[in-house]
């Protein structure tokens, strides 16, 4: 029986090992809600320590509002519970909470558990990664505003000519640089002045810069 002994001694020890060592927040109570047990990081979280609160109603470890809300609202509930709490005291966390009874194969309540993991840096990054893709829309919400066609009507190109007209290039300028001939911006032109209804090309140069396109 020797060599049975001992293994459950290990297995107890390495079991014990790596709940005190677990990041997420553990703590262990009776049926009446008295702390049994609690693991380093719940500890670290609640600002205390088991030795102080061994015993204690988990009530009157809690100084945080917001986490004995949801610890009112577990036990009222007699179940399984999960939500999201804003922890103030004893330090600025966002925790991820369940709440939970523990029963034994017979349906025997055997005592209370509350699970805790800290989600700060997590919620941290969303909110960053919301921020970032926000201005990333707005960003390209404002360039395709700039190079939407603000006049109806006009294709792309009598806009392209419409806007260089704006920046006081003459028919030739405008043709080299979109390497063309000079009559076909001459025709862009003409269908220019017939859409917006202007009649020279010092309305379409004042249309132009009214409308933002130079």
């Amino acid at each position: 029986m020797r060599p049975r002994s001992d293994a459950l001694c290990l297995s107890d020890c390495l079991v014990s090992t790596a709940l005190e060592g677990m990041c997420v927040g553990l703590i262990v109570m009776n049926p009446a809600g008295r702390i049994q047990w609690m693991n380093r990081t719940s500890q670290t979280l609640l600002g205390t320590r088991l030795e102080e609160c061994r015993g204690e109603l988990l009530t009157k470890i809690i100084r945080d509002p917001n986490l004995s809300e949801f610890w009112h609202r577990a036990v009222s509930e007699e179940g399984n519970v999960i939500g999201e709490v804003s922890m103030q005291v004893p330090r600025v966390a966002e925790l991820k909470a369940n709440a939970t009874v523990s029963i034994t194969a017979t349906g025997e309540q055997i005592g209370r558990i509350l699970l805790f993991c800290d989600v700060t840096q997590e919620k941290s990054i969303q909110v960053s990664l919301s921020r970032v893709a926000a201005e990333r829309l707005i960003d390209i919400a404002e360039r395709n505003q700039k190079t939407a066609p603000p006049v109806e009507g006009l294709t792309p190109q009598e806009l392209r000519v419409l806007r260089m007209v704006g920046e006081g290039l003459g028919n030739q300028e405008i043709a080299d640089r979109m390497h063309v001939a000079s009559s076909t911006v001459r025709s862009h032109l003409k269908q220019v002045y017939r859409k917006t209804g202007l009649s020279s090309r010092a309305e379409a140069i004042t249309f132009a810069i009214q409308n933002q396109l130079t």
